[in-house]
């Protein structure tokens, strides 16, 4: 869970830079990036800050894809915690 923390960390400072680099103008603060990283690792989009140029919404959709599996990742290792319990019960 630790290494799913830093992942989703790691990819959203990367995320901000690039997008902060792509597009100067949508953006005032890099906590401003920061945040939409943020929003759309999680997948929330609340609209409020988005990118208004092709290459900055194409990052955007590719970090919305990227964000539905680095939020799924944690779901997948609890499952599995909780189905190696269960078979350890049964025996």
């Amino acid at each position: 869970m630790i290494a799913v923390l830093y992942l989703a960390i790691g990819y959203i400072f990367v995320c901000a830079l690039i997008i902060f680099n792509v597009e100067p103008d949508s953006f005032n603060t890099f906590f401003d990036v920061i945040y939409w990283a943020t929003i759309s690792l999680t997948t929330v989009g609340y609209g409020n800050i988005y990118p208004i140029t092709t290459l900055g919404r194409i990052i955007t959709m590719v970090s919305s894809f990227m964000g539905i599996a680095i939020v799924a990742l944690p779901a997948g290792i609890i499952t599995a915690g909780y189905m190696k319990e269960i078979e350890s019960d049964k025996i």
